[in-house]
């Protein structure tokens, strides 16, 4: 088992340095042709200016690392929800009439509306909770904020994905040789949507507290598997889902009439 564990970190290790160092090495030698005219709107959030107005986006370091959704993570992690830099909705839900921020004083066709939301309601907080925690010690670095919570962030992915790979070994060779559960481990990381796993975003720590809470599942670890299916589904609402094999194990152990069966168990249903 330990022989199993080391190559998994072995395989990890060498992911993580292949894939952080492929992002910075390609974007130092190559530029991509902008803009992208693949959809409608990606021509627009592909010009070499396009992130100028969000200031979580354009701090230079591991910048290859955020795009996107990255912004309102890193946002939440360094200023929380009401952050005056991130954009807001207003009460009619314009796209076309939002400021930059809940606080923003810009003016809006006329009327600049007191109730803004800021767009970082739209995402669940446990991911750029765990951010701020590993940022934490990672200050003594002497980074700006932004530039500590997007390492926080690219940690927290990879560490992720490490008991992403943990869980799935363990799923797979109950059903596999142990051999065949690094292979599931292994495939994990080679499919091509892995690169996720390695950015500021939920991908690998969500992947890695749902396959942990499966894992922990197969083992009867009800209070961990538990904590760790709750711990999902606040990264993402997709979490949820682990309701379905939860109850599923439940059936299998006999569901009510295990509890009925056990004195303690009982009392507690009281």
């Amino acid at each position: 088992m330990k022989s199993n564990l080391k190559s998994l970190l072995i395989i990890w290790l060498a992911w993580a340095v292949i894939i952080t160092g492929f992002q910075a090495i390609v974007t130092a030698r190559f530029q991509p042709q902008r803009p992208d005219h693949v959809l409608q709107w990606t021509a627009g959030e592909t010009q070499a200016d396009s992130q100028n107005d969000k200031p979580y986006l354009i701090e230079p370091f591991l910048n290859t690392h955020v795009s996107w959704d990255s912004e309102y993570y890193l946002s939440i992690a360094t200023a929380g929800y009401d952050d005056p830099l991130v954009r807001a909705i207003p009460p009619d839900f314009s796209w076309s009439k939002m400021p930059n921020g809940p606080q923003a004083p810009a003016e809006i066709e006329g009327e600049v509306p007191s109730d803004l939301l800021s767009l970082n309601y739209a995402f669940l907080p446990f991911y750029p909770f765990v951010m701020r925690v590993i940022a934490f010690p990672s200050r003594l670095l002497g980074l700006n904020s932004i530039a500590t919570a997007t390492l926080a962030g690219v940690l927290v992915s990879l560490l992720g994905t490490l008991g992403a790979m943990i869980a799935l070994y363990d799923l797979a060779s109950s059903y596999l040789d142990e051999e065949g559960g690094i292979r599931a481990a292994f495939y994990l990381l080679i499919f091509p949507s892995s690169m996720f796993l390695a950015q500021v975003y939920t991908e690998g720590l969500f992947v890695g507290l749902a396959f942990g809470a499966l894992a922990l599942l197969k083992h009867r670890k009800w209070l961990w598997a538990v904590l760790l299916a709750m711990c999902a589904t606040w990264t993402r609402a997709a979490g949820g889902l682990l309701v379905i094999p939860f109850a599923w194990a439940w059936l299998e152990d006999g569901g009510w009439d295990a509890v009925s069966l056990n004195p303690t168990l009982s009392e507690l249903g009281r």
